[in-house]
């Protein structure tokens, strides 16, 4: 028995570590990018050696006591009774402890895949606060090519001329950091009007970008205006002469009600530095729309933004392309375009905002995905095992069905009699999977995004899809004994 019990867990880690290969190319094609292409999730020896090690263990655990059990039968009791006894039928009561054990488990995964399944969702629909649909993104750095902070403008505004001339390309924009990639430049300021309290001041994440930026993006400007040509000025940088800001700035939402509460911050001021009595000379044009800048799951930040053209230094960006049809075939275009400034600056991160969106949530599909799937494969465990057990017990108490029959029990009484069991397993397995499950749930809280870690919605429809799959499961058995020919069942052995 243990032998038997040994080659099939042999054979089936066979075929799960070629599902597991199968698996791991899928997700590195799924879930990984161009950028991770050295990272491997193909299973090493540690990993192989680990599963052996835990395959050997639960087939000598599990596959030991009936082998022991059978060991000690008493040969003449075993000859004199009936073969529903010989099969071990005193080893029913552990098999129906297992299987309730089952049902709890994968009540357990079915949680977790629900409430990470909901968290995706929720900050899908929350989206990034500008409509993605037909944008498209793509980073270029000419200073790394030599290009000085005068000829960098310069490439940048020709490069924006050319993009427009392009049909089906409604509106052009650039910004020096590009959102949903979890990049961020922050600088501390003072603000006109504004008293910070002490490790309270004003630290907004910036962007320098340029004119029509915002009318790209469709992120509306609720006061003020936008940048211009005009705005293209500087002012020195407290001593040192190589050093300038801007004049102007434009901040969101959420900065105007943080240091500007109960104020209209068109005309007042702002400066770089923490410094109270620091300069404060760019002056508020506009305030915009709050939109993400990290990613999706991050609150969105105080913001403020600088005319690049107007920034102290040269730097990289994102070009943002507006497009009135799908943008796709626009992508070779652009690279012509830029090929066709400077063959020597590359373009690279060439993207739909859409896909962005889709790779900056790569980790919370991960584990929706995962748990999803780690969460079914359980249930398909449990729902065999319900089968196998009441299957099991459909025959050995068959005899017993075909005396009920013939003493006049109908269908449905037969079918009431196997569900009873299945039921009360399913019962027993949901009494405990549903504690544990709200007990560890608070755990992955902080993965969890837009609902509770125990939120009743998840818990209750999670419950009942177990319940009915494995109601299914046990109704064949129950069936299939309902059809039972007393005649035959009285003669079987």
């Amino acid at each position: 028995l243990l032998m038997e019990s040994l080659l099939l867990s042999c054979l089936g880690a066979l075929v799960g570590i070629a599902l597991a290969c199968l698996a791991d190319r899928l997700l590195l094609a799924m879930y990984l990018s161009s950028q991770d292409a050295g990272i491997s999730a193909l299973p090493d020896a540690q990993v192989l050696w680990f599963t052996l090690g835990l395959m050997l263990f639960t087939s000598v655990s599990f596959g030991l006591a009936p082998a022991v059990q059978g060991s000690r039968s008493d040969v003449a009791d075993t000859l004199k009774a009936e073969a529903g006894s010989v099969v071990g039928g005193s080893n029913v009561s552990l098999r129906k402890a297992l299987v309730a054990a089952q049902v709890g488990l994968s009540l357990l995964l079915l949680i977790g895949a629900g409430l990470f399944v909901r968290t995706l969702s929720n900050l899908r629909d929350l989206g990034p606060g500008f409509s993605p649909e037909r944008l498209v993104g793509f980073d270029i750095n000419p200073v790394m090519n030599g290009y000085d902070a005068p000829r960098a403008k310069i490439f940048y505004q020709q490069l924006t001329d050319s993009l427009l001339a392009v049909p089906g390309v409604r509106s052009v924009g650039f910004a020096t950091e590009r959102i949903l990639e979890d990049g961020q430049w922050s600088s501390s300021m003072n603000v006109e009007g504004y008293a910070a309290k002490p490790g309270q001041g004003a630290e907004p994440f910036m962007n320098a970008i340029s004119p029509n930026y915002f009318a790209t993006l469709g992120v509306p400007i609720l006061a003020g205006r936008d940048f211009t040509p005009k705005d293209d000025k500087q002012i020195q940088h407290g001593d040192d002469p190589t050093q300038f800001d801007p004049t102007t700035v434009m901040i969101n939402e959420t900065f105007a009600k943080k240091y500007f509460a109960g104020r209209n911050p068109i005309g007042l001021h702002i400066g770089f530095g923490s410094d109270p009595n620091s300069r404060a000379d760019m002056e508020v044009i506009g305030v915009v729309k709050d939109i993400k800048y990290t990613n999706l799951r991050d609150q969105i930040p105080p913001q403020a933004y600088v005319p690049y053209a107007s920034g102290r230094r040269p730097s990289g960006g994102t070009f943002y392309i507006r497009t009135v049809a799908n943008p796709n075939p626009l992508m070779a275009i652009i690279r012509q375009k830029v090929h066709n400034l400077d063959p020597s600056v590359p373009v690279y991160d060439i993207r739909t905002t859409d896909e962005q969106i889709d790779l900056s949530l790569r980790n919370e599909r991960l584990i929706a995905s995962l748990s999803t799937l780690f969460g079914t494969l359980a249930t398909l465990l449990a729902v065999i095992g319900l089968y196998g057990v009441m299957a099991y017990t459909v025959a050995r108490k068959t005899r017993e069905i075909g005396i009920r029959m013939a003493l006049g029990a109908i269908q449905g009484n037969v079918i009431w009699m196997v569900m009873k069991e299945v039921l009360l397993l399913v019962a027993i397995g949901v009494a405990v999977g549903l504690p544990v499950a709200y007990g560890l749930s608070s755990l992955v809280s902080n993965q969890l995004y837009g609902l509770p870690p125990h939120d009743p919605g998840t818990l209750a429809l999670a419950t009942i899809a177990l319940v009915c799959v494995a109601c299914c499961a046990g109704f064949i058995p129950a069936l299939r004994a309902s059809r039972i020919d007393p005649t035959r069942a009285l003669r079987y052995e």
